[in-house]
């Protein structure tokens, strides 16, 4: 039996479409409303579950629906998808989110604060601008490449090239080396703009309390502790460490049937991608490096596993236990103190 409201909302730019249901299970109203409208709205009703799709305006509308005194549930846009009914409209869109919201095991978020949503912002557009420099320096390799010159590998390389093209020794034509001229040029402000602005955001995580904690446990620097804090929050929306690692995508994927359990591999295809790829790469290099003679509880347990499963497992259960470790300490604000091994 629902205790309050629920009022669900299918985002969009200028137009809202606005579903609310009583208390008793009743549709009271679906209809669209301007931003101007929804606001008003938010502000008049009384405290209601407020339930959106994830999506990039939900952080606004939920931390808007939260000063308004709503209880906010954010749903990821696969969940609901089952739940609709008939076409696809903004009409059946708003009663499905209804329908997902109060449905018992159906897993939701809350907004982040603008400070992790700020530190998300950044580092989304940390990861456009990487992307933007190697898929300009791969047009540029790939223009040369068809008129027969190859390149070397590495950003010496690919320099060593282009100056070759734009000194005239190679057979490219002139309107040609004109435009690759450009697009080199435009390639190094890129990257010297990318360089800056990573140095800053760094400095920015550095300067963060939480973030400090973080960067204390092993593999983790200062991308990762960003995309670790945005992500996990304050922790309160995970009941314990194995939900943060399992929303991470870290936890093996379960097929079970009969009483008969089955464990495979983890779902590499969910959670959040960026993350478990950084969290990995760290636990890499940190394993890599593992003393001869642990020193601490977690190398003893590091090494025993990499003998008993091998390098890349002990990664992923690695990169697993840090996820736990980092909720942990986000959860009760403590500190990282690794067990050291008595002599």
């Amino acid at each position: 039996m629902l205790t309050n409201n629920v009022i669900a909302i299918d985002l969009a730019k200028n137009v809202l479409q606005i579903c609310h249901i009583s208390v008793h299970g009743e549709l009271l109203f679906n209809r669209p409303l301007s931003r101007q409208k929804a606001k008003e709205f938010l502000t008049k009703a009384k405290p209601s579950i407020v339930a959106m799709e994830g999506c990039c305006g939900c952080h606004y509308w939920g931390q808007f629906a939260e000063q308004c005194g709503h209880e906010v549930r954010i749903i990821n846009p696969k969940k609901v998808k089952g739940y609709l009914e008939g076409h696809k409209t903004d009409h059946n869109d708003a009663l499905a989110i209804a329908n997902a919201a109060i449905q018992i095991g159906i897993k939701y978020s809350r907004p982040k604060p603008i400070e992790q949503q700020a530190m998300h912002s950044l580092e989304s557009s940390r990861r456009f601008l990487s992307r933007s420099v190697v898929s300009l320096g791969q047009h540029i390799r790939g223009t040369i490449l068809g008129y027969g010159i190859a390149n070397p590998r590495g950003k010496k390389g690919l320099k060593a090239s282009v100056q070759a093209v734009l000194d005239g020794e190679t057979p490219i034509p002139a309107n040609v080396v004109s435009v690759l001229s450009m697009l080199w040029e435009q390639y190094k402000q890129l990257k010297t703009k990318l360089i800056e602005f990573e140095k800053e955001k760094n400095a920015l995580t550095r300067q963060i309390e939480p973030c400090k904690r973080l960067m204390e446990i092993e593999g983790i620097g200062e991308t990762t502790a960003a995309m670790l804090y945005t992500t996990l929050g304050d922790g309160k929306q995970f009941k314990n460490g194995r939900q943060a690692s399992a929303f991470v995508g870290l936890t093996p994927k379960q097929h079970s049937s009969g009483g008969k359990v089955f464990m495979i591999g983890i779902d590499k295809c969910g959670g959040v991608k960026e993350l478990r790829s950084l969290l990995y790469l760290g636990a890499m290099s940190y394993v890599g490096r593992l003393p001869e003679k642990p020193k601490t509880q977690k190398d003893a347990w590091l090494t025993k596993i990499i003998n008993r499963i091998g390098f890349e497992k002990a990664c992923i259960a690695l990169a697993n236990k840090i996820v736990r470790t980092a909720w942990a300490m986000l959860r009760y604000e403590t500190e990282y103190k690794p067990i050291l091994l008595t002599d």
